[in-house]
């Protein structure tokens, strides 16, 4: 029988090398790519802390986008600084770009958070509310949260985090407390509980959503009071008055008896500080017990009312926004 020669056995070799490659190319194992998944998000362009409203569509994306992306789906926009910063929406141009001496921009929010990045970094998540507002810096140019999307964010929270929500309350607002966790239940919140605001361990308040339900007299109300511009506030209690400013840090107006607030902040007990886009405080308080409970009313009777505000005071049944304008 005669030997095959060296010459012929790498022949063979080479042969079935190619016939296994051919085999495999023909039989690849790569899935086939999927089509891109569509999520629901909603875009608000607004002026004046909210007051004139340009924009409200709800609109399907792809699931990869960015704020950007849907902003541009629902207006003309101007960038500047690399693209990343919005300079004009719908002709509304920046005031203080370019040299300019008035100190009015573009400001985004997500579900209610002041984001701590740009329109390009933010990806959207499903049931995300994207809000920009074109307003006055000159006396407040950080306002970490603001009270217009609710119940965002404790339904949706920030990049598709959503932390535990607690109502805290104060005194003898325990049954009012419930009815909060009722309606936030009923309007799609998950995880949520009641607690006296004498039992936040240091955890919640770092960690968690609060709502605080109380009048000004309450240690944790006073506690943010008075710390109100570091905290973005246009509204502070002051001698048992509830004052107003309005967008350039001058005084608007002064509250008495009966007269309720409800403002939002994020949490100045994170340890990553106010601006870690993670967990908020809203406070549901009043000059007195009667006015922290017309601010409880309007929170769970009349949320639609405040649609777009950054923060409102409750004064003779009548609800005004804040700053004053």
């Amino acid at each position: 029988m005669k030997r095959a020669t060296l010459p012929e056995i790498r022949a063979v070799a080479l042969l079935v090398a190619c016939l296994l490659v051919s085999g495999l190319c023909g039989c690849s194992t790569q899935e086939p790519s999927q089509p891109a998944t569509d999520i629901e998000v909603r875009v608000v362009v607004t002026q004046d802390f909210g007051r004139e409203l340009m924009q409200d569509e709800v609109m399907k994306i792809e699931d990869d986008a960015c704020a950007m992306d849907a902003l541009r789906q629902v207006a003309e926009i101007e960038t500047a600084y690399g693209g990343g910063f919005v300079n004009a929406i719908d002709g509304v141009r920046s005031q203080y770009t370019g040299g300019g001496a008035a100190k009015k921009d573009w400001f985004i929010y997500a579900n209610g958070i002041l984001a701590n990045v740009g329109a390009l970094d933010y990806a959207l998540h499903s049931g995300d509310v994207e809000r920009w507002d074109f307003h006055d810096w000159s006396f407040l140019h950080f306002i970490p949260a603001i009270i217009g999307h609710f119940p965002e964010p404790f339904v949706h929270g920030y990049e598709g985090e959503v932390h535990p929500t607690i109502v805290a309350y104060d005194g003898d607002f325990e049954k009012e407390a419930e009815h909060i966790v009722g309606k936030l239940s009923q309007l799609g919140v998950e995880s949520i509980s009641v607690r006296s605001a004498n039992e936040l361990s240091g955890a919640d308040k770092e960690s968690c959503n609060l709502l605080l339900l109380g009048d000004m007299n309450c240690e944790l109300v006073a506690e943010l009071n008075q710390v109100w511009k570091r905290l973005g506030f246009f509204a502070y209690f002051e001698n048992g008055k509830l004052v107003v400013l309005n967008p350039r840090g001058e005084l608007a107006d002064e509250y008495g008896a009966g007269s309720g607030l409800i403002q939002a902040t994020q949490s100045p007990w994170n340890p990553r500080g106010v601006g870690a886009c993670q967990n908020v405080v809203w406070m549901v308080s009043g000059t007195d017990e009667t006015g922290a409970k017309n601010a409880l009313d309007i929170l769970i009777n009349r949320y639609a009312e405040f649609q777009y505000a950054y923060a409102i005071v409750t004064a003779d049944a009548q609800i005004v926004r804040v700053p004053r304008c």
